[in-house]
């Protein structure tokens, strides 16, 4: 049925929901899990319009990317907690705009289906999806479940 499943994860509660779905699933199909934190990549021109004067320009990135490793590396240890075969469950973490960034990587990793959370971590409110997930669903290639 499934082979690889992709959960975008972000750290929301939504993006928990849906990596619960998506070891449920797992365990009824064992196929791989595959765990995705994308952080927006900041331009070297973005870095040095801050407020913030760091000492190299490449900071803000080195931070994201350091935050959204953590992220990624909690969502592998609550999907092993949940009862997922750990030696089937992989975490990632890319850099640039999240919708393009996990369609990009469901394709490229041939994945069969797309388990993300209705709203993430990006502030916007609406009443149906999130901004990603909307975008997500339109342009993947495979099945999206929007949980």
């Amino acid at each position: 049925m499934f082979n690889r499943i992709l959960v975008p994860v972000d750290g929301s509660k939504g993006a928990l929901r849906a990596l619960e779905k998506a070891v449920g699933l797992q365990m009824l199909t064992g196929a791989e899990l595959y765990l995705l934190c994308v952080f927006k990549h900041h331009s070297l021109l973005e870095a040095s319009l801050s407020m913030v004067r760091p000492n190299q320009l490449d900071i803000p990135d080195d931070a994201l990317k350091e935050y959204a490793t953590e992220i990624a590396v909690h969502a592998k240890s609550h999907a092993i907690e949940l009862g997922a075969d750990s030696a089937r469950v992989r975490a990632f973490v890319k850099g640039g705009r999240p919708s393009r960034i996990i369609v990009r990587f469901a394709r490229k990793r041939e994945c069969d289906l797309i388990v993300i959370g209705a709203q993430g971590t990006n502030g916007e409110k609406n009443p149906l999806l999130g901004s990603v997930s909307q975008r997500v669903a339109g342009a993947a290639h495979c099945p999206t479940l929007v949980v």
